[in-house]
This record gives C-alpha cells, sequence and structure tokens, in this order.
C-alpha cells in the first residue's frame, strides 16, 4: 500500500509538471504578416519633433476616413505644438478609404518603428477610423499592446454609424458602389461584426479612454445604451456632460477642449483619463489649449469639403471586401 501510494504520488506530481510546463512553454498567438512592403510602409511614415532620446512620451497619430497623415497634423498642429510632446503619424491608402484589413498594417508598422526609436511606450490619439484602427491593431496583434500605454480614440467608429451617408449622399450599395472603409464602417457591417465578437474590446495591457459627441453629423448613436463610440473597459466620455450644450461636430471632436484634456490627463498618469481630474476651466474655451477659436472654426468648415472631395476620388467598390481568416478567428482570453 505505501509503495502504490508512492507511486500514485509520483504520476501525480508527473502530470502537474507538465500541466505546468505546458502552460509555461505554450506557443505565442501567432500575428498576421504584414503584407506591405518595407519601401511603402517607410514611405508612409512622417514624424514632429525628436523621437529618439524625447523627454516626453511620443504620440501616434491616426486619422480618419478621407484625409491624410499630414492633415490631420496640419488641422491639430497648435494643439500638438502646445502639448509639446513629438508626434508621429503615417499616410493611409486611398486617403485612408481603402480596406481596413490593409491600411492596419500600416498603423502596425508605425507603432512598432515609433516604440522603437523611442524606446518604450508610446500613446496613441485617433479620429474617427482613427479611432477603430489602433482597437483592430491591439487586438489581433497582441505583441503591440506592450509598446502602447494609452489610446485616445475620438469619435471613433467601433460599432459602426447608423448615418448611412455613403457617397453623395447615397447608401453603398451594388448600384452606388463606396470606398472599401465606408462598407466596412456601417453598423452591422461583416466586418465590425467579426471584430465585436472578441470577448475583449478594449485590449490590455493598454489604457483606453473614448470621447464622443451627442451632436456628432457622421457617427451615430452617440447616446444611449450602446453608443457607437463607446467601448467596454474603457473611460468613455460624452463632451456634452462635461459642457451641456456644447455642439461639437464629428471632426470637431478631436480638436474640442475636453478631447484634448482627457488626452494630456491619461498621458499623464496611469491608466485611462479620470473625469475628475479634467481642469475645472475645461468649458471655457471650445478647442484644445493652441488653437485660436476664429481660426480652427474656419478650418473645420473647410475641413469637411476637403474630405468629401478625396473620398469621392478614391477608389470604390460594389460590395464590402471579405473578411479575413484572422479577424473571423475568436479567441478566448485576449
Amino acid at each position: 500500500m505505501h509503495r502504490r501510494a508512492l507511486a500514485l504520488l509520483g504520476v501525480a506530481v508527473l502530470a502537474a509538471g507538465v500541466l505546468v510546463s505546458g502552460v509555461a512553454t505554450a506557443a505565442p498567438v501567432k500575428e498576421p504578416p504584414i503584407g506591405i512592403g518595407k519601401t511603402a510602409l517607410r514611405a508612409a511614415f512622417h514624424c514632429k519633433g525628436k523621437v529618439k532620446g524625447a523627454t516626453k512620451e511620443p504620440i501616434m497619430l491616426v486619422t480618419g476616413t478621407g484625409s491624410t497623415g499630414d492633415e490631420a497634423y496640419l488641422i491639430g498642429k497648435g494643439a500638438f505644438q502646445h502639448f509639446g510632446h513629438p508626434v508621429c503619424y503615417l499616410n493611409y491608402p486611398d486617403y485612408m478609404t481603402a480596406d481596413i484589413q490593409t491600411s492596419v498594417q500600416y498603423l502596425v508598422y508605425g507603432i512598432r518603428r515609433e516604440s522603437a526609436m523611442f524606446g518604450a511606450k508610446i500613446a496613441i490619439f485617433g479620429i474617427s477610423q482613427g479611432g477603430l484602427l489602433p482597437r483592430v491593431a491591439l487586438t489581433y496583434w497582441p505583441g503591440l499592446r506592450t509598446k502602447v500605454s494609452d489610446v485616445v480614440a475620438a469619435a471613433g467608429t467601433q460599432h459602426g454609424t447608423t448615418v448611412r451617408a455613403g457617397v453623395n449622399g447615397k447608401p453603398c450599395s451594388s448600384k452606388h458602389p463606396c470606398p472599401p472603409a465606408a462598407w466596412q464602417q456601417e453598423a452591422g457591417s461583416a466586418f465590425l461584426t467579426a471584430l465585436n465578437r472578441e470577448p475583449i474590446e478594449a485590449p490590455g495591457q493598454t489604457a483606453w479612454t473614448t470621447v464622443r459627441s451627442s451632436t456628432d453629423e457622421v457617427v451615430q448613436p452617440q447616446t444611449g445604451k450602446h453608443p457607437a463610440s463607446a467601448l467596454v473597459g474603457a473611460t468613455n466620455i460624452l463632451i456634452q456632460k462635461i459642457c451641456p450644450g456644447r455642439k461639437v461636430s464629428h471632426i470637431g471632436t478631436a480638436l474640442d477642449s475636453v478631447t484634448f484634456a482627457a488626452f494630456a490627463d491619461a498621458v499623464s498618469h496611469p491608466g485611462p483619463a479620470e473625469v475628475s481630474r479634467l481642469p475645472k476651466n475645461v468649458c471655457a474655451h471650445p478647442y484644445a489649449p493652441g488653437l485660436d477659436q476664429t481660426t480652427t472654426a474656419q478650418t473645420l468648415s473647410g475641413t469637411n469639403s476637403v474630405i468629401s472631395i478625396q473620398e469621392q476620388s478614391a477608389p470604390r467598390v460594389r460590395k464590402e471586401p471579405p473578411v479575413r481568416g484572422y479577424v473571423k478567428r475568436i479567441r478566448a482570453n485576449r
């Protein structure tokens, strides 16, 4: 009996050792390959300010559909210069109207490169599709999560929009083709349906903050139980709850004083932004520090026209691009 007990104990210990060893040596999640050539990736990547050896955490600015990274930086230049952190961005294919599954590969490259240049974590600030793209990147390329401290997503198309403007005011259809990204950002698209089946909406260890406006003319709904731009696991801020009665447009959400205050708070503290820490006078000025009110209002007015023209010049397709294999796979405990 004594020998049998010892034998059983040995088997149990061996089994436990195999189990522990299996956990310890489990293969890491295989990340999708980057199918974009290095020459194109390098040409798309730009930085303003010194990243290597920077004394302040660098920012990755992610533009929205219908614009370039150059344009996004120019619109917010005064705010970023006032903030004092170096900023990098990318110019995505076709004014960021291409298949999101292609555009995200540029962002993956950009995060890796900027983080390597700095030698530590970076923060991400995105507007519209630029708020969605970091989520796609950090969901399917989990190795990036150790390279990004914060994501602040303004007016992000996380759950798609019910405002089906399409092109020239017509919804996307086989008769009225749209750029790939327009199809993919509609509520109920195959791409967003697959993404939103993932068990985690705000992939950690990165901290997530979203900011949205109830008067957003492009992404809706922004109120109620399931706002389009909000994420489970993030700090979700509605501008009108901070500044009642304020009218803020879709693009204007990125330049709003509440958005930039939340961004500054998130970057300067561990974890996401906290409303209780926002400046008491955050509603005293409609835009971020460093932005002139009159000039910014004029810029925003002109920006919508530029984006519309650029979206109309982009290649269009008659149906949504197929969802790629890595997006279809649903993995528990991401």
